[in-house]
């Protein structure tokens, strides 16, 4: 039988008022305490106590302003796959690659690559300067292979609970 709440050893369980509160703070992490108590029919206290203790858990990892990559003059997003070499190090070409801040994201995959990163660049150029004067030069980068968004569908998904 499938539950509807998780549980890890840092949090409690994740019940249905905290759903609620959860799906409305992805939406607007900037709603203040007494609106969201109101949207989520609790009084200021409780929801405020429950807020804290989802980010004390570590289910509310942190909030941020999301921002318009292209507004800011970054109109390239690329993904790239990295293949390491394997005598290295993989913390360290990870800890490289992730301090990059052209580099907005960083998984680690099954298949033939071992890292997808995801990267934002003024134009071609720059990103050519990224490629060749950065990424490729870390030890321990031996292959990539570049891919382009065209257009971005859907970025910055809500987790659905």
């Amino acid at each position: 039988m499938a539950s509807n709440s998780t549980k890890s050893p840092k949090q409690r369980p994740v019940d249905k008022i905290d759903r609620n509160i959860i799906r409305r703070l992805q939406t607007n992490g900037r709603m203040s305490n007494k609106d969201l108590a109101k949207q989520v029919n609790l009084s200021s206290t409780p929801c405020l106590r429950r807020v804290g203790l989802l980010e004390q858990s570590g289910v509310i990892k942190h909030y941020k302003a999301v921002l318009d990559a292209e507004l800011l003059g970054f109109s390239i997003r690329a993904f790239l796959q990295i293949t390491r070499s394997r005598d290295l190090s993989r913390d360290k070409v990870w800890e490289e690659l992730s301090a990059l801040p052209e580099v907005i994201a960083c998984h680690v995959i099954s298949g033939d690559a071992d890292l997808l990163i995801e990267i934002v660049a003024r134009d071609m150029q720059h990103y050519g300067e990224i490629l060749l004067e950065k990424i490729n030069k870390i030890e321990g980068v031996y292959d990539s292979r570049s891919m382009f968004s065209i257009r971005a569908i859907k970025v910055d998904g809500e987790i659905p609970v």
